[in-house]
């Protein structure tokens, strides 16, 4: 069987982005190929595999209108408190694991500044692994806990970079808009 990587990855994308309108539908289509990716351990180039300047490595793997593609590594004992994602989206874990802990907002959202979230639970991902987002249920927050860098690959249906999505602080009850950095390649 040939091995599949990221050229055939993406071109699959297209078609399912082409052929499906609804968040849903699509993790439901891209889960498995993202599966079927994560067990080639060289789908990403070494050099997207490094950690980054700050907390962690983003590197655009590649760009599209209703999807794309990045590797984000994260280093020992980083990771990113409680957060949304205002679009849908699958993260898998292709070297070494990554915990995640998912929660669940109470509140409406119809108070600026104020979310009360819910512990949904914490699992550890690991290589292999593949978490789904598909909002409102895509709350979560990570944290590499090991000892090693975790290269995780994340499709999203829109890019990350200056969307406007929430930060949760859960002990306050309130949630701060922040926006993601570009990314370490481009």
């Amino acid at each position: 069987m040939p091995v599949y990587g990221l050229t055939e990855f993406i071109a699959d994308l297209y078609r399912i982005t082409e052929e499906e309108k609804q968040g849903r539908a699509i993790l439901r289509r891209c889960q498995p190929l993202l599966e079927r990716l994560l067990r080639n351990p060289h789908c990403v180039p070494s050099e997207f595999k490094k950690p980054g300047a700050n907390t962690q490595g983003r590197y655009m793997l590649h760009r599209a209108a209703k999807f794309n593609v990045n590797a984000v590594v994260w280093g020992p004992g980083h990771g990113l408190k409680a957060h949304n994602h205002e679009t849908w989206g699958l993260v898998g874990v292709l070297e070494n694991e990554l915990q995640e802990t998912r929660y669940r907002r109470l509140d409406g959202g119809s108070k600026p500044g104020i979310a009360r979230l819910e512990l949904r639970g914490t699992t550890n991902n690991r290589a292999g692994d593949i978490s789904l987002l598909l909002p409102p249920d895509d709350i979560h927050g990570v944290l590499n806990a090991t000892e090693r860098n975790t290269v995780d690959i994340h499709v999203y249906g829109r890019d990350l970079v200056g969307l406007k999505r929430s930060r949760f602080d859960i002990e306050q009850n309130s949630l701060a808009t922040f926006a993601s950095p570009k990314y370490d390649n481009c």
